[in-house]
C-alpha cells in the first residue's frame, strides 16, 4: 500500500503546473550526526514524512487540482488503513487535511482502533472481522493510532496542512512537488526519531537541494 502512495506522489505531485517554478529535493539522514541511510533498514527511513508548513492558496489549489485530475474527481480522497496481523498497515500514512480515512479490519479477531491525539480524537469501539469505519481528517497534525484490545499495536497518520508533501525512498532521497519562488518551512516527522524543521528558499531556477538529518 505504501508503494501505491509513493507511486501516486511521483506521478501526480511532481508534475509541474503553469504557475509553479521550483522544487525542493534532498536526502534525509537518520540517526545522530547524519548516520548514512545505507546503515539502517529501508523501512526505518520510509516511515518519515516530509512536508511544507504553508503554501499560498493559489499554489495549494493547483497542487490539489493536479492530484484530483488523476482520479477524475474533485471530491476529497479516501485513504485506507487495514488492520491485519495485529498491526496497522501502513504503519505511517500521510494525507492532506480535508481528506477522509477508512479503517478495515481484515484480521480474524476483534479490533478497537482509537486515538486521543489533538489532531483527531475517536474511538470506533469493538469491531468484528470485516467491519470498516471512516472519519474525516479535519485538522492538521499527527494522529497516534492505538488498539484498545492489542496494546502493542501502533500507527501514525500525518495530516498535512496542504498537498506539498513527500515520502523519502529507502536511500533517504526525497523530492517535494513544485512550488512558487519564496521561503518555505519544511518539516519532517518520524515516529522514532521525532520532528525536524528547516527553512529553505525556492528560486525560479530548477531544484533547491536540502539536507535533513536527525
Amino acid at each position: 500500500m505504501r508503494s501505491h502512495v509513493a507511486t501516486w506522489l511521483t506521478a501526480v505531485l511532481l508534475a509541474p503546473g503553469p504557475a509553479v517554478a521550483g522544487t525542493i529535493q534532498g536526502q534525509l539522514s537518520p540517526g545522530a550526526h547524519g548516520t548514512p541511510a545505507s546503515s539502517v533498514a529501508p523501512w526505518a527511513i520510509t516511515d518519515a514524512v516530509i512536508y511544507v508548513d504553508q503554501v499560498s492558496p493559489a499554489a495549494e489549489r493547483k497542487l490539489a487540482r493536479h492530484g484530483f485530475w488523476i482520479f477524475g474527481s474533485s471530491t476529497p480522497r479516501v485513504w485506507s488503513i487495514v488492520l491485519q496481523s495485529r498491526r496497522f498497515d501502513p504503519r505511517v500514512l500521510v494525507a492532506p487535511v480535508g481528506d477522509r480515512l477508512s479503517f478495515h479490519n481484515l484480521d480474524k479477531v476483534y479490533h478497537q482502533a482509537f486515538s486521543v491525539s489533538a489532531a483527531k480524537r475517536f474511538d470506533f469501539g469493538k469491531r468484528l472481522p470485516g467491519q470498516s469505519d471512516t472519519l474525516t481528517l479535519d485538522q492538521a497534525g499527527v494522529i497516534n493510532l492505538h488498539c484498545e484490545i492489542h496494546p502493542d499495536m501502533a500507527g501514525y497518520v500525518v495530516v498535512t496542512p496542504n498537498h506539498a508533501f513527500a515520502l523519502p525512498g529507502p536511500d533517504g532521497r526525497f523530492r517535494l512537488p513544485p512550488l512558487p519562488p519564496g521561503r518555505y518551512s519544511v518539516r519532517v516527522f518520524h515516529p522514532r526519531w521525532g520532528q525536524l524543521r528547516k527553512s529553505v528558499d525556492v528560486t525560479r531556477a530548477g531544484s533547491t537541494d536540502l539536507a535533513l538529518s536527525f
